[in-house]
């Protein structure tokens, strides 16, 4: 009789932990609830706000499907490098958005829930962090060089290539792990600027670590597409930023708990040292390794009113475009690999610089929505019910 009591106990303990379960996440918004014999399983849905100023590809009513062709390795090693921007100046600049606040701000970095064991600081590293901030005649003074170390180990592990179809062409830009199931890219490997639904990208995905066709990490596959309307509306390079909102893997994992994630800085001074990383196709890169150029800050560019973009030296080519520039840049997670630009465009005259949007209020806008708006994560809660003697 008494283990039958015990029994009878724990069986209404469970169903009324089940209840109250039910009833709490029922009541919370974009949550929805299924239940089966012995769990119960939650499925988180994004919301589909977009804050001012921001776009994304289905809430301007693309129907975003994956096109037949699967993105097979063959397939990634023939996709033509997306042609870094080059324009002849002056440029016609468009009506401003909001200026950014007075106050820099720091998100700390994060590495994969692996723990991946960090690579330790090299002397190109701890010397270019000594150098002075000065600005630069063109062209501006940088280091080119491959990463040689292993891309699967963070922060490098956060960087890979995105691979798209855009105006019925097969393409390639660089992007970044910036939390949860986001990377951060450059406007016009998202959407072409033409102000219209059909400029948005297709069939995205993006290999993070990606090595002479090998994808150590899988393929990630999209679910929205997100830039400013600015750039969005007619191609305002000072807003050339986006993010691709990922589906979780096969595994139901978020990107950052496979790569990890790189931190972000905004309303910084522009006068920065950057560590910028791409993916570069165009000749003479084959688009196959990671390169890295390390410069500091050159020129804000006289042809823009404020947010100005910003140059520093770096020789890397289509294929680049999207690429993070690093500031802090370091094996140690934390206070350190601080996204703070991409790669965007350059001047046909000028081939020896690249310019990035200045990152300010705005991008965090952006940045808050991609991160925040992972697609669905499934939730098991096993309750085993004990059930009683008949």
């Amino acid at each position: 009789m008494k283990d039958f009591q015990t029994r009878f106990t724990s069986n209404i303990f469970a169903s009324v932990l089940l209840a109250l379960l039910l009833f709490t996440l029922v009541a919370v918004p974009g949550v929805a609830v299924a239940t089966g014999n012995t769990a119960l399983m939650l499925q988180l849905i994004r919301s589909e706000d977009t804050p001012p100023g921001v776009i994304s590809a289905r809430q301007s009513g693309v129907e975003l499907t994956s096109a037949q062709q699967p993105w097979t390795s063959t397939r990634m090693m023939a996709a033509k490098p997306y042609p870094l921007p080059e324009f002849s100046a002056p440029l016609t600049v468009l009506s401003d958005d909001p200026l950014p606040s007075a106050d820099p701000v720091y998100i700390p970095s994060a590495p994969p829930d692996s723990s991946s064991p960090a690579f330790p600081a090299d002397d190109l590293v701890e010397g270019f962090s000594r150098t002075s901030l000065l600005g630069y005649d063109y062209p501006a003074p940088f280091t080119r060089f491959q990463n040689f170390d292993d891309y699967t180990v963070f922060p490098y592990s956060t960087v890979g290539v995105l691979f798209f179809r855009q105006n019925g062409g097969d393409y390639r830009c660089s992007a970044a792990s910036i939390g949860s199931n986001a990377v951060w890219t450059a406007g016009h490997c998202l959407h072409d600027g033409s102000g219209n639904a059909s400029g948005w990208s297709e069939n995205v995905v993006f290999v993070p670590a990606y090595k002479n066709g090998n994808a150590p990490f899988g393929s990630w596959s999209f679910y929205d597409l997100v830039t400013r309307v600015a750039w969005f509306s007619g191609g305002d390079l000072r807003f050339d930023m986006g993010g691709v909102i990922l589906e979780p893997n096969a595994s139901n994992q978020t990107l950052e708990e496979v790569v990890g994630n790189l931190g972000f800085a905004y309303n910084l001074s522009p006068e920065q040292h950057w560590f910028n990383f791409g993916y570069p196709s165009a000749a003479p890169f084959d688009g196959f390794t990671m390169q890295i150029c390390a410069g500091s800050f050159a020129r804000n560019d006289p042809n823009f009113s404020f947010p100005a973009p910003m140059a520093m030296g770096c020789d890397m080519t289509g294929g680049a475009s999207g690429g993070p520039w690093i500031i802090n840049f370091s094996g140690t997670p934390g206070n350190s690999n601080y996204l703070n630009g991409n790669n965007s465009y350059r001047y046909k005259d000028d081939l020896l610089e690249i310019y990035s949007p200045y990152l300010g209020d705005v991008a965090k806008d952006l940045l808050d929505f991609i991160s925040d708006s992972t697609p669905y994560r499934t939730i098991s809660i096993h309750l085993p019910i004990v059930a009683a003697d008949r």
